[in-house]
């Protein structure tokens, strides 16, 4: 019975720290813009354009219709759209849409005019309007028609003002686009230009819309991060953030592009929204300071794009390599950050060496066992004193009746007296209640768990047992229902059930059989929770369970014997 009143505690004294961090630690604000940066970067306009929804052609359509320079480096493939300098076509080689390995290929960014547009665009815009600048309608010339790794391609366009403007566009072996832009002014005018950047989607993205991760708009701002729901920018309709340094884009629950500037670099940052022709248009981008251009004079800046899966290890890798502030914050691994992070790394290592999360997983709960194992020690050997003292709370209870002033006096002293801590099962539960949180924000939200197969049935580790009870663990192959999916339990999920009612064998039994018969159904009830949870957890949490018990019963056998 304690044993369980403590597991409530925990959980209840760990989601007041959860919710509590967020209001006792105040966040810092965004840096507000300064009266030069109001003054000048007020006046470039970068407004979203949209496309009609009515005359939306197949991607693929779109995609032929257009010149194009080709880009494959074995990781993601697509093109550069020639008409507006645009990089609206990219496939991830790398990720299928589901198991079924025949399925197709993750389609990230798609063309203006086909569903769902989405494109990255770089660019300058300026305050004098006699300028002609590159807009979305320009044509620009490549100096060849398709690039590898480390490859780069020169677009070019000049105005009729005989002002020459340069893209030099270099992807590297992974996700990063390198953007050189460079203008080199022909004419008799002096004028002052901006670079942007920019990621554009239309349509609101498919999203899981939960509550523990957040798909959306997203920056770094001042080191800070900064995140925004579509629905706030269907609200607000522009935010306007000033930072120095710092990136900016739209990330899905495993997949993320992002404007990035150079370190310490002054720029503007903007989320905006528009609603055009019946279409929603998202989009980000930020603005670099102001770059003075005098006639006969060349200028270049440079920026870096993001655009594909968010793997750790190439995220960290970039962060170190460019100096991307906060970049590792792309993965929404939550407030629990110095937390959730560490124990994926532990995961990672281990997965080097077994070459299997599933495994990875067993093991890191090995491991928790052992850093647990001097208070757990101390709660089994409590618990097995408690236990002992059974007949002993009985009598009392039967021996005080309804006094139960009295009674609970006696069971103190009867505590002190055989050195018995009815609560000291607490602090090991407490502290593996963020673990058991942290792991599952882990294989909620990382891609290294998406399609992570363990053994057996088991192919995929980020989502529920496949197996389960409405379809008597797979021998009937029919869709259930989503409203029954409650009952769809799997082999896993039973046998975290099983192993939850053995080990509540082992812990005291409530003097009170009311609370009897209410902790006899834990187990049921907690099997249909966590039913629905990643296979992955389930399987930590059976672990967990398992190893506790044999720890418990070896230390029950000494007390009781002794």
């Amino acid at each position: 019975m304690e044993n369980q009143k403590n597991l409530f505690l925990a959980i209840i004294i760990s989601m007041a720290i959860i919710f509590g961090f967020q209001i006792l630690i105040p966040q810092p604000e965004p840096t507000p813009l300064s009266e030069d940066q109001v003054t000048d970067q007020n006046l470039v306009d970068l407004s979203i354009q949209g496309s009609s929804s009515s005359n939306l052609v197949e991607r693929s359509e779109v995609i032929n219709k257009s010149g194009r320079v080709s880009f494959d480096n074995f990781k993601i493939k697509g093109s550069i759209n020639l008409e507006g300098g645009l990089i609206d076509d990219l496939v991830l080689e790398e990720f299928t849409e589901s198991l079924d390995p025949t399925s197709p290929l993750i389609k990230f960014l798609n063309p203006l005019g086909s569903k769902d547009a989405y494109y990255l665009d770089t660019g300058w815009v300026g305050t004098d309007s006699s300028i002609e600048l590159p807009s979305l309608k320009s044509i620009w010339t490549a100096n060849k028609i398709s690039i590898g790794i480390n490859d780069p391609v020169k677009l070019t366009w000049t105005n009729s003002q005989n002002i020459l403007f340069e893209k030099i566009i270099t992807l590297d072996e992974d996700y990063l686009f390198n953007i050189d832009q460079r203008v080199v002014n022909n004419s008799d005018k002096s004028f002052d230009l901006f670079p942007y950047g920019l990621s554009k989607r239309q349509g609101v993205p498919e999203m899981q819309n939960f509550f523990i991760l957040h798909e959306g708009p997203l920056s770094i701002t001042n080191g800070v991060l900064e995140e925004y729901d579509y629905d706030d920018l269907k609200e607000d309709k522009k935010i306007k953030l000033s930072s120095a340094g710092g990136w900016i884009g739209m990330t899905d629950k495993y997949w993320q592009t992002a404007i990035i500037a150079n370190p310490n670099e002054p720029i503007q940052q903007t989320y905006s929204y528009s609603y055009l022709e019946n279409t929603d248009n998202f989009q980000t981008d930020l603005v670099g300071a102001k770059i003075p251009i005098s006639n006969g004079t060349s200028i270049s800046h440079n920026l870096k794009i993001f655009a594909g899966p968010k793997i750790v290890s190439v995220i960290d890798g970039y962060m170190e390599e460019h100096g991307i502030e906060g970049f590792d914050r792309s993965v929404d691994f939550g407030w629990f950050y110095f937390l959730t992070k560490p124990i994926f790394n532990v995961l990672q290592f281990i997965f080097s060496y077994v070459g299997n999360f599933g495994w990875s997983i067993i093991l890191f709960t090995f491991l928790m066992r052992i850093c647990f194992f001097p208070l757990a020690q101390q709660s089994f050997k409590s618990m097995a004193k408690m236990k002992k003292l059974g007949p002993e709370m009985k009598r009392l209870k039967e021996q005080y009746g309804d006094d139960k002033a009295g009674m609970q006096k006696e069971m103190m002293a009867l505590y002190k007296r055989e050195k018995a801590n009815p609560i000291a099962g607490c602090l090991p539960i407490l502290l593996q209640i963020p673990v058991f949180f942290a792991l599952y924000k882990v294989l909620f939200v990382t891609i290294e768990m998406r399609h992570a197969p363990f053994i057996g049935w088991i192919h995929d580790l980020s989502a529920p047992d496949p197996l389960g009870l409405l379809t008597l663990f797979g021998f009937v192959d029919w869709t259930v229902p989503g409203i029954l999916q409650l009952f769809n339990i799997g082999i896993w999920p039973i046998l975290m059930g099983l192993s939850m009612f053995l080990q509540q064998k082992l812990n005291p039994a409530p003097v009170d059989k009311m609370q009897a018969k209410i902790f006899m159904f834990l187990p049921i009830v907690f099997t249909f929770v966590l039913g629905g949870f990643a296979a992955g957890l389930v399987i930590y949490w059976t672990t967990n369970n398992v190893l506790s018990m044999a720890q418990q019963y070896v230390i029950q056998r000494k007390i009781i014997n002794s």
